[in-house]
């Protein structure tokens, strides 16, 4: 099958809007593109084009689906892939090199291991057959999460290193998404090995690369990486602030598998800085909100973090109740390691409840399955509760041996607070024996123990306290940029973090001004195609026409003359601030004339007169000043009075500190309870039919005003015509 080459300006930039969007995670927009593209390209006969649009929405739909954990979304995509499978040839070998990748990928989201492996093996030997190194270096980065995935982190870590030498070659030394596509995956190798040393290395030069290419998935990975480094460190107001800012970045492109997993560690945190109240709100977050994604794995460990986070606040009918759930969960999925630690867990807040009996149980069959397992997370834990329940059973024997032994596996499992537990326990068991020697020694042991652990149990509730006045601050700060608009929040430079956030309020305005300035300016040309086409088909065909086919086509034309009026007031009100010209000394009266002779045929076909009165000189812009005369006696005459001729009075009044122009007419008015929203873009107090119109005139004058640093407002009643007031600075 051939396919053509049929270059098209506007689709290639459609398509490359569209792999922006894509990478920026904006996957919603991404697909309303990338189907225009497509569209586009099939029109064009441009097969070519259509591949490569089909493996973006493959693409885009497989991303979907990981971010929802929703495997629909994965098999519709690999509908597009087959659609790009049935167009290639087979003298395209990039192309096949292309739909081997997106195959592989896809059945790599959707785990099915063995599949991927399969594709990602086939796209390595063909690609090295064809000397793609980029290719060669995706397929390596998919082998390697592929064994991620299935826990097998040397073979992991020996594909992504042979990746990483790869990206020496000449050919992709500058493509910086292969180097963080790279690095990203290393980093994810050695969080799972525990190497957080290198796993913060790898993910420093992450987020330096996506940062700058704005590839928010890579750039909040790196970020939670980072987190979890300084949260190893026990650095946990750093930790914070790096998952709060990956958890923003998450939220905003509706990661959520990604925003629980920040939401999981951002609880822990808040636990091991005994915040209990946080850390609970969090889990249970994490369990209401996202029970659709998470894993029973996951939901086996919350409820045991819950458990102990009401066993330690000494609320024990909760911390039982979220043991038992934790055990049974853990007992349908044979999750071996969980069973034995919720067990142990029980037993431990059953001996607090003062039930031996059932902790006796528990702790026994915890036992029972602890056989061969080594130094599982749990058994220092069990012996304690098993020294524990033979002290309270007068067995002290038993009880020294079964709590020496969990002191020494809390001391070979660096489980400090387990061990100075099992020091106090030592110390009483003595005590009952009368040996009260043994027992100061270790009632000793076990005070220095304490007294480290309240010094460092103040230290973290300090940190706790210094991380809320952080977030309280930065809320407050959100909240007061909200409410002010950019030229405000210049003012508010109090501090480094109030000047950062402005700087980031006035880059997303800037950003939205040229996108209304690149929207209006490119979209002109479609219309105008559309009403040439028009025209075209009109005088061609006029003679077939049926009555109601000639009044569709005046709908199409009278559209078509609408969204150019709109466009080009558009385009006027997103350039308002992009003049170059400066104050200067400017007559008013001047500036009405030119304004009157711009609008000499409207002026004449309504007998419109007029007035001015006392115009004196103000500091401003000249053209702006124009514009907002034209647009306001425009909106006079066109807002007049049925079989009345328009009457339009300007005069001005001089303050100490401003000049107000006031521009009154004799026409319809205005409800008072309207006048708020007449300034706002593109609201309209009529219909169409009754006054034509774009709804931004009266907008772009409250731009204009607002840019020559001044103020406009209106009073009016209805029938008794409009006195529009401008009122300008003086300096």
């Amino acid at each position: 099958m051939g396919t053509t080459n049929k270059q098209d300006p506007y689709t290639e930039n459609l398509l490359k809007k569209a792999q922006l969007l894509y990478q920026a995670s904006s996957l919603e927009e991404a697909l309303i593109v990338t189907q225009d593209a497509k569209s586009l390209y099939a029109l064009n006969g441009d097969n070519e084009g259509v591949i490569t649009t089909n493996l973006l929405l493959a693409k885009i739909y497989t991303t979907f689906g990981r971010y929802h954990g929703d495997t629909k979304q994965m098999r519709k995509a690999q509908s597009f892939i087959n659609a790009a499978a049935a167009l290639t040839d087979a003298d395209t070998p990039r192309q096949q090199l292309a739909i081997e990748l997106a195959q592989a990928q896809a059945y790599l989201s959707e785990k099915s291991s063995e599949t991927a492996e399969r594709h990602f093996k086939n796209l390595l030997t063909h690609s090295q057959e064809l000397k793609e190194i980029s290719y060669q270096i995706s397929a390596l980065v998919g082998l390697s999460e592929n064994a991620t995935q299935q826990n097998e982190f040397d073979k992991a870590l020996a594909y992504a290193e042979s990746a990483k030498t790869l990206l020496g070659d000449d050919k992709v030394r500058r493509a910086d998404a292969l180097v963080s596509t790279v690095y990203n995956q290393l980093s994810q190798i050695y969080f799972k090995q525990q190497n957080y040393d290198l796993m913060f290395t790898c993910s420093e030069k992450v987020l330096q690369i996506s940062a700058k290419a704005g590839d928010v998935e890579k750039e909040m990975n790196a970020l939670k990486n980072i987190a979890i480094y300084h949260a190893a460190k026990s650095n946990y107001k750093k930790a914070m602030q790096y998952f709060l800012d990956s958890m923003d970045k998450s939220k905003s492109i509706n990661y959520r598998y990604h925003t629980v997993q920040c939401l999981i560690n951002i609880a822990t945190i808040y636990a091991n800085l005994y915040n209990h109240e946080d850390a609970i709100s969090r889990y249970q977050m994490v369990l209401e909100n996202y029970s659709d994604i998470i894993s029973k794995n996951t939901r086996i460990v919350i409820y045991n973090n819950l458990g102990n986070i009401y066993y330690f606040s000494d609320r024990l009918t909760q911390a039982t109740n979220y043991f038992e759930k934790a055990n049974n969960l853990a007992q349908q999925r044979n999750y071996t390691e969980m069973i034995i630690l919720s067990l142990a867990n029980l037993s431990r807040a059953y001996i607090a409840k003062d039930k031996i009996a059932f902790a006796k149980e528990k702790a026994k069959a915890a036992e029972k399955l602890m056989e061969n397992q080594g130094d599982i997370n749990g058994r220092q834990i069990n012996l304690l509760n098993l020294g524990h329940i033979y002290y309270l059973e007068n067995d002290f024997e038993k009880a020294i041996l079964f709590t020496s032994k969990g002191i020494t596996a809390a001391n070979r499992m660096k489980d400090e607070t387990n061990e100075v537990q099992g020091y106090q326990l030592m110390s009483s068991i003595y005590q009952m024996q009368g040996d009260y020697k043994t027992a100061l020694d270790y009632q000793l042991v076990y005070s220095k123990a304490q007294d480290k652990f309240a010094k460092e149990r103040r230290n973290r509730q300090i940190i706790d306290l210094e991380i809320k006045n952080t977030i309280k601050e930065k809320q407050k700060e959100i909240e007061q940029l909200t409410r002010e608009n950019e030229y405000q929040a210049l003012l508010l430079k109090q501090n480094e973090q109030i000047a950062e956030q402005n700087a980031l309020l006035i880059a997303a305005n800037e950003e939205l001004r040229q996108f209304a300035y690149v929207a209006s300016h490119d979209l002109k040309e479609p219309i105008r195609m559309i009403g040439s086409y028009t025209q075209l088909i009109e005088r061609k065909h006029k003679h077939q026409f049926t009555e109601d086919s000639q009044t569709y086509f005046t709908y199409v034309k009278e559209g078509v003359i609408r969204m150019n009026d709109l466009l080009d007031a558009l385009l006027k009100y997103t350039t308002v601030s992009k003049t170059e010209e400066t104050f200067e000394k400017v007559e008013l009266k001047d500036i009405v004339e030119i304004a009157v002779i711009n609008l000499r045929v409207s002026v004449d076909e309504n007998n419109a007169i007029i007035n001015c009165h006392n115009l004196p000189a103000v500091m401003s812009i000249r053209s702006l000043l124009i514009q907002l005369f034209q647009n306001l006696i425009s909106n006079a005459i066109k807002f007049k009075k049925p079989d009345t001729d328009p009457e339009i009075t300007i005069s001005a009044q001089t303050t100490k500190d401003e000049t107000i122009i006031k521009v009154s007419d004799n026409g319809i008015g205005i409800n008072p309870d309207y006048q708020k929203r007449i300034f706002i873009i593109f609201q309209r107090l009529h219909t169409r039919t009754e006054y034509k119109g774009t709804g931004i005139g009266l907008a772009i004058c409250h731009k204009i005003v607002q840019h020559v640093g001044g103020r406009i407002w209106v009073e009016s009643e209805i029938d008794k015509g409009a006195s529009f007031f401008v009122a300008l600075p003086r300096s």
